[in-house]
């Protein structure tokens, strides 16, 4: 399938996702291939989109039939697919979404699981005892047209809007479209979304901002201090300009206001009962750099087994482990990861993840989320991992598997879950952030109230009706974990936690520069919101 799909889009075509599935299904997807851009070329009309009728036309009588997988498992050089088509060249937004449907034959139920399975798990995380799930279950299926984009960013652009406008500084903002014309050098407020940016040598920053209805260059320049909020800004967020214009065309920014969150008072916590939320992401198990033997002393912990009375306490009283993606390295997410893999079945390395998880208590419920590693639609929002490759966690009554992003209370404590993968895309555009410390970056991601709020770069996002990437609620704690460097920050009241990993530095790593920090688990105090680490290496 690979060597199909390559063959598809070097040719300057584009596939629909029932051509997709269709070739899946067929013992030579590379030689149906073949045959149909032959046919195509000597047929003198070509179109954009090959169907599913492009390649039957080419089949052979015997294999016009649809064929299925004999199991649940999909072989790796068909789960590749799934993390190779995303990153291909895609010039526009029609392009790039004709490849984010994941055809149901080649994951089984995935975006159309049966429902009354979807609402048994929904109803099991309800009414979990001190468990309340606010979203994360969500499934949504997207057609990918021009339109859906056009939606998408309106409701991106009028629920950000919404927020700004809640904060006392940003009242009686105007609109992109609303800025007046003709009045020499007054003052203007407004609200946007940013639409490009340049900066100059001189050190000048010109950004356009635009609304469904008009657009408008705002120009930076002047003293240190708007020269940094210059700096700041990102593409594709939405913010507030105060600042004067000649015209009403080109604005001269005096300040910029972000959506950010507001401060959290808390009550003084209780003198007792103390519970515990264990934090962790990026287990991979399956990888050859997989580090099992401080991942078992830590479920040793966790199960009391220690010599110290203060860890055994700390572990009696943890009523929450949980594990924000990458739980497995998965098959075909890079190339050549088959020679760093310790395990080549996707099913198995679920299996073993399983097995590891069920022996701790029951008591400790266990919350899971995808991440790009594991068996998921590629794109944010994620829904929950695929249940034909991950059925063991699925039969274990206190694991709840829930999509990327996730709110879910726990104990009183609002969680915002998400894999990270935001991080890979604002922290090279971020002044003073950097994957050593990751957590910075998250506390940029809760001044935008967005975990991915530039479009286009590494991260694919889904055009949704509705942008569920938007930080609201505010969290107690924002998890993440994706960059394999443990950090904990704390950001007007929200507790900033990336959980690092449990693998040590990969090839790809070590060629990138990336130093992990590994078998450092953050433990989070329910009452006090205070976090400890605990290092297992």
């Amino acid at each position: 399938m690979k060597t199909a799909v390559k063959m598809v889009l070097n040719s300057g075509f584009q596939m629909s996702p029932e051509a997709f599935e269709y070739l899946a299904s067929q013992r030579d997807p590379d030689r149906l291939v073949e045959a149909a851009l032959k046919s195509l070329r000597s047929a003198g009309s070509v179109p954009l989109v090959l169907e599913r009728s492009h390649f039957e036309a080419s089949a052979p009588e015997t294999e016009k039939k649809d064929g299925s997988q004999p199991c649940g498992c999909v072989p790796e050089e068909v789960f590749g697919m799934h993390a190779l088509v995303p990153d291909l060249p895609t010039p526009g937004p029609a392009q790039r979404t004709l490849a984010y449907p994941v055809p149901a034959s080649l994951v089984g139920k995935n975006e159309n699981e049966n429902k009354n399975e979807v609402e048994r798990n929904g109803k099991d995380a309800v009414e979990v005892e001190e468990i309340r799930l606010i979203s994360g279950l969500e499934r949504v299926t997207i057609k990918g047209k021009a339109s859906d984009f056009r939606d998408y960013f309106r409701d991106r652009l009028e629920a950000l809007s919404s927020i700004l406008r809640s904060r006392a500084d940003v009242s009686g903002a105007a609109t992109v479209s609303q800025v007046q014309y003709g009045i020499k050098w007054h003052k203007v407020k407004f609200i946007g979304m940013v639409n490009s940016k340049k900066e100059f040598r001189d050190g000048t920053v010109v950004v356009e901002l635009e609304d469904k209805d008009g657009l408008v260059k705002v120009t930076f320049r002047g003293d240190d201090a708007i020269r940094r909020k210059a700096a700041r800004l990102l593409v594709d967020e939405v913010v507030c300009i105060l600042g004067a214009t000649r015209n009403g065309n080109s604005i001269i920014a005096e300040d910029v206001i972000w959506p950010d969150v507001p401060y959290l008072s808390r009550s003084p916590a209780p003198a007792t009962d103390h519970h515990y939320a264990v934090l962790t992401s990026d287990v991979h198990i399956g990888s050859k750099t997989f580090l099992k033997d401080d991942f078992e002393r830590f479920l040793g912990w966790l199960r009391g087994e220690t010599d110290d009375p203060r860890l055994n306490e700390l572990a009696v009283n943890t009523k929450y482990l949980v594990i924000a993606g990458d739980l497995v390295d998965g098959v075909g997410i890079y190339p050549n990861q088959e020679e760093e893999l310790e395990v080549a079945d996707l099913c198995d390395q679920y299996k073993i993840a399983a097995e590891y998880l069920s022996t701790l208590p029951e008591r400790i419920r266990i919350v899971i989320i995808p991440g790009n590693h594991d068996a998921c639609r590629p794109t944010l929002p994620t829904p929950p991992i695929y249940s034909d490759y991950a059925s063991p966690l699925y039969s274990m009554r206190n694991v709840l598997m829930l999509g990327d992003p996730s709110f879910v209370n726990l104990s009183g404590a609002t969680f915002l879950l998400t894999h990270g993968r935001g991080l890979d895309d604002v922290i090279p555009f971020l002044p003073d952030c950097n994957f050593r410390e990751p957590q910075k970056a998250m506390v940029e991601l809760l001044k935008s109230r967005h975990i991915a709020p530039i479009y286009g770069e590494k991260t694919p996002i889904a055009p949704e009706p509705k942008d569920r990437l938007v930080i609201d609620p505010v969290p107690d704690i924002f998890h993440a974990g994706h960059v394999h460097v443990e950090g904990i920050a704390e950001y007007r009241g929200v507790l900033v936690v990336n959980s690092g990993t449990w693998q040590s530095q990969t090839k790809y790593q070590l060629s990138a520069g990336i130093v992990p920090k590994p078998s450092i688990v953050p433990v989070v105090d329910l009452a006090t919101m205070k976090a400890y680490e605990l290092n297992f290496s």
